[in-house]
């Protein structure tokens, strides 16, 4: 029975071994060279294997059972520099090059349709835009009533045809090469035609993020935090509409399956929006996806601005070198940062309005995030009493506990100890200007 079971189990391993997605790899210029291979997965990679390529440049990648069913682009590199991206999608291929440096032209693919597609269309692409940008140099060379000027309009139509009938294929297509190419067409600012008005080709890279991007295929494709950078940029430097970004970040999380990339998703978007210090956006996302129940293994940011406390509820204690100290009067609350631009700008403010705010009834309240005591080359004197720094930072518990994510930040807090705002800018405050 032992010799059965034994038996049983080898031919198991020898079929498991038969039936686990293989990558030949042949790199003859780099025989006995060291590498690691990688899998994309949102801000993070996952090494594969490691290992050394024979005398003739040869290995076989082997995808583990864990990581059966990825689908997106793969890194293999070579310790002392150098490799080669390519698509991993249920395809058991080989990947062959025998010159020095691996490229579109002289890497060839055997038994995947998925990089010759990616390879084929990224081609006729850079073909067809390259012509069409001497082409528009002509066009504005020569004048309407120039015969070469008709010529030319002639080939920018005949081009423009072309275009459309690839990124027509491209659509139809459901390969994974295919939806990572309306990817790099995003990131490369490409519309549908050329010569295409800046906000029109706007409004249809946002559309394209929102209702058509799949999250999935982002997620493994090693643009993840490129495209989100590029889509909040868009959002911020074109549309310039916070109601619509937060309603089109509830529309693309509402399509998103996977609740890890539900959760890398939102991390991103908070982080993002802390950098151009949008707290409000920061908040109403956060409480959003919150209640979502669908958040898991979160950050310590994204933590921190769900737990955000809100316009409206009492304002937590603040932890002093005496205790705990708490808000029972109407207060500016002010966080800041030594050396920061901004916070020092604001602190010039509120010195030269210092009069002004005390007189409306406010004590001030500074917290500051300084490691040092001259953190910055910046030494602050000022006028009011409480001045609190425990030299921990934004890990401090003041910090944690008001969920600071970015300096300056203003909380106003009235007679009752209730929040009534939160601000980057004192001016924002309404306190000096009215």
């Amino acid at each position: 029975m032992k010799n059965i079971l034994l038996r049983s189990l080898a031919v198991f391993g020898v079929m498991t071994s038969v039936q686990a997605q293989t990558i030949n790899v042949n790199f003859s210029h780099y025989g006995g060279k060291q590498y690691v291979y990688v899998l994309e997965r949102g801000s993070k990679k996952d090494t594969i294997a490691t290992g050394k390529l024979d005398p003739a440049g040869k290995a076989v990648l082997v995808i583990p059972q864990a990581k059966k069913g990825y689908a997106g682009i793969s890194h293999f590199v070579l310790t002392d520099g150098g490799g080669m991206d390519f698509i991993v999608n249920k395809e058991n291929f080989s990947i062959s090059c025998l010159e020095e440096q691996p490229n579109f032209e002289n890497t060839k693919y055997t038994g995947s349709p998925e990089n010759d597609f990616l390879n084929q269309k990224i081609q006729q692409q850079k073909a067809i835009l390259d012509k069409a940008g001497f082409v528009n140099y002509g066009l504005n060379l020569y004048k309407k009533e120039e015969p070469l000027h008709t010529a030319f309009q002639k080939e920018n139509e005949n081009l423009q045809g072309q275009f459309t009938a690839l990124q027509n294929e491209t659509a139809k297509s459901t390969l994974y090469a295919a939806r990572f190419i309306e990817i790099y067409r995003f990131l490369m600012g490409i519309g549908s035609s050329f010569n295409q008005p800046e906000e029109e080709k706007a409004k249809e890279l946002n559309l394209f993020v929102k209702e058509k991007l799949d999250m999935q295929v982002l997620y493994n494709s090693g643009f993840w935090n490129q495209t989100i950078e590029g889509w909040v940029n868009l959002q911020q430097m074109v549309i310039k509409d916070d109601a619509v970004l937060l309603a089109d970040t509830k529309q693309i999380l509402s399509r998103i399956k996977s609740n890890e990339i539900y959760t890398a998703f939102t991390e991103k978007i908070v982080a993002e929006l802390t950098k151009e210090g949008k707290d409000e956006m920061v908040t109403a996302i956060s409480q959003y996806t919150a209640k979502s129940g669908r958040l898991e293994k979160l950050a310590k940011q994204l933590t921190n601005a769900i737990n955000a406390p809100v316009i409206g509820s009492l304002a937590p204690a603040l932890q002093t070198a005496a205790g705990k100290k708490t808000i029972n009067k109407k207060t500016l609350l002010f966080f800041y940062e030594s050396g920061c631009n901004n916070c020092e700008n604001e602190i010039h403010q509120l010195l030269g309005n210092y009069e002004i705010v005390k007189n409306k009834g406010y004590e001030i309240i500074s917290v500051a995030a300084d490691m040092t005591k001259n953190a910055g080359d910046h030494s602050h004197e000022f006028p009011w009493k409480e001045q609190l720094c425990d030299y921990k930072g934004f890990a401090g518990p003041n910090f944690q506990t008001y969920a600071i994510i970015g300096t300056p930040t203003f909380f106003t807090i009235d007679e009752k100890g209730k929040i009534t705002g939160k601000y980057a800018r004192l001016i924002d405050t309404k306190i000096i200007n009215n």
